[in-house]
């Protein structure tokens, strides 16, 4: 986990304080006093980012802050699997009145009936809940079974980034929302061959391998790796054999530049800063980055710039699966103060928080729509066109974060000679997936049997 939510919150919301911004709300009935357990990374940055503003409201309110930066020695929280069972120890340890959860636990602690339903408080308070990404609310609920156990006052996607000069100066038609991953690669195609030396122009470039693009590809198109029941791969299907394919076959060509597939090749670095790349593929920060990056990095050029949601499937052009939130903060169901618990995550969750908060340059992007317009002048709208979908994932079927690492600690690897071997055409896309098949079953049982063994 990281902490993100930090400079210049404090000063905003005072400023909003003092200008009456919460006016209406100073005049609710105060909570009595009391003391509320609440999660967060460490103490200062809670009260910098929360309590201090919190207690302008309910100065009766005391705070106990569980320091989740304990939850591993030394603060090494790389380890997922091993982050999220001292989370959990963490957790039992303290017993939170608010818990700060990311999606795999909240979903946990949602299904075992550990979260209070928070929907009659919501209704009570008439708390503006329509304000919220319609989307990032039944992600929620269906991680809850259908209840709203938590809210999430950000989230994160990617959009597609596009050089707008390179696409004027070649007279190719820039990109759209909703395209497809073949209408990004077939327009990637068109700048193949477009330079010379110095000048030489890619269309798409990542600064990822191959195996991690692919991912992206099957994410979108709802294909999964792994049978839920049965613990069975099933990459030897179509959906996986296409888009194995259409990666593998972007990639030889030269239609699509992806920086581990070509580490050899170090004049391609950074391509998208430098003006040499017509597209890439990044988050909400990379907006303030470009604008930076002139400063320092004598290479980098300024160019007008825009952005489009990205790539979907055919069958479902309305959603991403691309939409994810680190940090949804919810009622423990045995916290005796489940009144004051909800003030406090009702405030962080608010329409004002949000404001301060899209003033931050911290790589999140507010769950209510229409606070954050614009980033360095561009239209979010992209960041918010499409809705989160639901997709199974390893870690599901698999049944932990431990055992879920511990296969891909094994797969990965063996993906990425497989996609390599298909690039050099050593061997056919129906080679790699019967290969593949064999070795990830292997994978599959190495990884349950470990984990048994524990």
């Amino acid at each position: 986990m990281k902490k993100k939510w930090r400079l210049g919150i404090a000063l905003i919301m005072i400023m909003s304080l003092l200008g009456g911004c919460y006016g209406e709300q100073e005049q609710n009935e105060r909570l009595e006093s009391g003391k509320i357990k609440v999660m967060y990374y460490d103490e200062q940055s809670f009260y910098n980012d929360y309590g201090n503003l919190f207690k302008m409201n309910y100065p009766k309110i005391e705070f106990d802050v569980i320091n989740m930066n304990n939850a591993l020695p030394n603060h090494e929280q790389n380890d997922a699997g091993d982050y999220k069972t001292e989370l959990k120890k963490l957790i039992e340890a303290h017993r939170p009145d608010v818990l700060l959860l990311n999606e795999n636990l909240f979903e946990d602690y949602a299904r075992q009936g550990r979260l209070y339903d928070i929907e009659t408080m919501i209704s009570k308070d008439k708390f503006d809940i329509d304000a919220i990404s319609p989307g990032l609310i039944e992600m929620i609920r269906g991680k809850g079974e259908g209840r709203l156990y938590g809210l999430a006052p950000s989230f994160y996607t990617d959009v597609l980034y596009f050089n707008r000069d390179l696409f004027k100066q070649h007279h190719i038609d820039v990109p759209t929302n909703k395209m497809t991953w073949k209408q990004l690669i077939e327009l990637s195609r068109r700048f193949t061959n477009t330079g010379t030396g110095e000048k030489t122009v890619v269309g798409l470039y990542q600064d990822y391998g191959v195996e991690r693009m692919l991912q992206q590809v099957v994410s979108s198109s709802e294909l999964r790796l792994l049978d839920v029941k049965t613990d069975k791969l099933l990459i030897n299907s179509d959906g996986w054999r296409e888009a194995i394919k259409l990666i593998t076959d972007a990639v030889r060509d030269k239609y699509i530049y992806l920086q581990a597939s070509n580490q050899n090749s170090g004049e391609m670095v950074e391509a998208f800063y430098r003006g040499q790349a017509a597209m890439t593929l990044n988050g909400p920060w990379f907006a303030k980055e470009l604008k930076a990056r002139t400063i320092f990095d004598k290479e980098s050029k300024s160019f007008d710039w825009d952005i489009v949601t990205m790539p979907v499937a055919p069958s479902s052009p309305d959603q991403s699966a691309n939409v994810h939130v680190s940090e949804i903060y919810a009622v423990s169901e045995d916290s005796p103060n489940k009144q004051a618990a909800w003030e406090f995550v009702k405030f962080v969750n608010s329409a004002d928080m949000a404001s301060a908060a899209s003033r931050t340059a911290n790589g999140k992007l507010p769950a209510r729509p229409g606070v954050l317009k614009d980033i360095e002048g561009i239209s979010t709208e992209p960041f918010y066109l499409l809705t989160p979908k639901t997709t199974s994932s390893v870690e599901e079927s698999l049944g932990s974060t431990a055992a879920s690492k511990e296969f891909d600690q094994l797969f990965q690897p063996v993906l990425l000679e497989e996609l390599q071997a298909i690039i050099d055409e050593k061997q056919t896309v129906e080679e790699a997936i019967d290969m593949l098949e064999v070795k990830g079953q292997e994978a599959l049982q190495k990884a349950k049997n470990k984990m048994s063994e524990k």
